[in-house]
């Protein structure tokens, strides 16, 4: 008589990723790089991938390599009517359109067919501390799911998120901690940051015999109040642009109305009005640009519990006036799969593992975040002194022009990390911590 014995499983571990943005996606390919024996599901709450055709740049310290195809990021003044050069930063930048970056990620993915579609997460339920039962996830459309890790990599507006610090906040409160806890479900939900975004995408033929002429290189226009940032996307093919509107005082508070709308290039010019005529026509040219308010997360505590971790904008949304929400992502993905993929990692301690990460990761996003608000007082003319230059001085050029130096130096240091650092440095120390795990 002969009998058959059920096939030994060689997984470690089951992970899923909420969210198929950047950060979700660079996680599976360094997962399927790095790994044999994890699994890995995607759940997106999109019908399809269809990313805005917004441009992203990715620093040397990601990219790991000086390219022929990096260029210089030059800065000048330009809300008066001569634009002022403020400071050039040597070739760094590499500049993609995130849906073209977003389809070759999902072309190289071995596990695509794991993509499961309108699947928007309403809540999961972890198994008690201690436990190695699933996960499971809970879907607004009925549906379930479990996994042995999730991966909340779902955005500003994360569900996993929701879920994460409403439970904290919960045990908090149990623990007679009310303050902890108020404070805990504060953190739930973005924030406005004062400023509002004006995106869109100009092919380059559109600006021929325009006033405009930085088609082939990063700018970015700062003025009182209000800056400017152009970039040339798929291969010189178009410009990429976003226009940045602040509302003194409006940090922190709470944004009226939806947050992302549509409107028209002369509308968004005529918030510009004074400014360049490059910028001018610039603006001008846009069809159909979004009106984004653009809100971050505040600093967390932890972007990890028990066999749960944030990555990307759920965990750390910012401000893109240091050019690295993309990038931050990416990094996370890149450490998190490191981690994972190591031999000493497995299902019973991989909540410890996940500590490693936050450890690594949470401190040094946070800094990168307060960085770009940083930048922000820089492009707005809220530093330095030039906060007691009125806009209308600004748009006279009345003021003294080593004033401008100060700031071209200010913006060359901010910079710094992103030229010369590498996040190979923070892959070999979380490396050193797994072997203490």
């Amino acid at each position: 008589m002969s009998s058959t014995k059920a096939p030994v499983s060689t997984t470690k571990f089951r992970v899923a990723i909420v969210g198929a943005g950047l950060g979700g996606l660079l996680l599976a390919l360094f997962l399927q790089k790095y790994s044999t024996d994890i699994d890995v599901d995607i759940y997106e709450s999109a019908a399809k991938l269809a990313e805005l055709g917004a441009g992203i740049g990715v620093w040397p310290r990601i990219a790991g390599t000086r390219d022929s195809a990096e260029m210089a990021l030059y800065y000048r003044k330009a809300d008066e009517p001569e634009e002022v050069d403020v400071r050039a930063i040597e070739p760094a930048l590499l500049t993609f359109r995130r849906s073209d970056l977003q389809a070759v990620l999902v072309k190289h993915l071995q596990a695509a067919d794991r993509i499961f579609y309108s699947k928007r997460l309403a809540a999961y339920v972890e198994p008690k501390a201690g436990s190695l039962d699933p996960i499971v996830l809970q879907f607004k459309d009925g549906t379930t799911a479990t996994c042995d890790l999730l991966v909340g990599s779902d955005g500003i507006r994360s569900a996993v998120r929701r879920t994460m610090f409403s439970e904290l906040a919960d045990a908090a409160k149990d623990n007679g901690d009310s303050e902890q806890a108020a404070k805990l479900r504060s953190m739930i939900d973005p924030v406005w940051s004062g400023q509002v975004a004006y995106r869109g995408v100009v092919p380059v033929d559109k600006l021929e015999g325009s006033a405009f002429t930085d088609i082939d290189k990063p700018v970015i226009f700062i003025g009182k109040n209000k800056n400017v940032i152009s970039y040339p996307i798929s291969r010189g093919e178009a410009v990429n642009i976003a226009a940045f509107v602040r509302t003194p005082g409006g940090e922190g508070t709470t944004y009226e109305g939806p947050w992302v709308t549509e409107c028209t290039g002369p509308e968004v010019a005529e918030k510009f009005e004074g400014w360049s005529s490059g910028i001018q026509d610039l603006l001008k040219a846009m069809d159909k640009p979004l009106d984004w308010a653009v809100h971050t997360v505040r600093e967390l505590p932890t972007n990890v519990s028990g066999r749960v971790a944030l990555i990307g904008d759920a965990a750390h949304a910012m401000t893109p006036h240091q050019g690295s929400g993309a990038g931050q992502a990416i990094e996370d993905g890149f450490i998190l799969a490191t981690i994972l993929s190591h031999p000493s990692v497995k299902l019973s301690n991989v909540s410890k593992a996940l500590k490693i990460h936050d450890e690594l990761r949470r401190s040094f996003a946070h800094g990168v975040q307060l960085a770009s608000q940083q930048n922000a007082d820089l492009y707005h003319l809220y530093r330095l002194g030039w906060e007691h230059i009125t806009a209308a001085q600004s748009s006279k050029g009345d003021y003294p022009r080593e004033m401008l130096d100060a700031i071209g130096d200010e913006l060359e240091s901010a910079m710094r990390w992103a030229l010369h650092g590498s996040i190979l440095e923070d892959q070999q120390k979380a490396l050193k911590l797994l072997e203490q795990l």
